[in-house]
């Protein structure tokens, strides 16, 4: 039983991390690419690299969030919420708040301002990672109960 929580966690993780990450570079192509000075280094300037950068420096720091924050709430919210749509309302609204954090930090107000960036398109694509994650996320803990009674019934036999 403990092994398969484990190996839940670390699915869920690595997927978090994917699906975080799959926003962040979303929200470069479509946002940064607006930027053309030599101030920001983004995907237009540091190319291919830039993908390299992100899952290097970002990916410990977004799986220690999963760690530390969003596999408490998801545990809470299995728990206590019964309803998938409304876990799943959960998840969007709190990822589409995330992205709107993460725009901030990687552009500056001047950006923001000189090149029209615009904010809505980090909540919608960080509140669509909460979506895929929910969705991924119910399906995992599906899988497992399957499983599990799959072994209490053959374990009967």
């Amino acid at each position: 039983m403990l092994l398969n929580a484990v190996q839940r966690f670390l699915i869920l993780g690595i997927e978090f991390v994917i699906v975080i990450l799959s926003a962040l570079i979303a929200l470069e192509f479509l946002e940064g690419f607006k930027i053309a000075t030599s101030e920001y280094y983004g995907l237009r300037n540091a190319g291919h690299i830039f993908f390299l950068l992100i899952f290097i420096t970002f990916s410990p720091y977004v799986f220690a969030f999963y760690t530390v924050v969003v596999s408490p709430i998801s545990w809470l919210l299995r728990k206590y919420v019964p309803f998938i749509i409304a876990r799943v309302l959960i998840y969007s609204v709190s990822c589409g708040l995330l992205g709107s954090w993460v725009f901030d930090q990687m552009f500056s107000d001047y950006m923001i301002e000189s090149y029209s960036l615009n904010r809505a398109t980090s909540i919608w694509l960080f509140a669509l990672a909460g979506l895929i994650y929910a969705v991924v996320e119910n399906r995992v803990i599906q899988r497992y109960k399957m499983r599990a009674e799959n072994m209490e019934i053959s374990n009967k036999i």
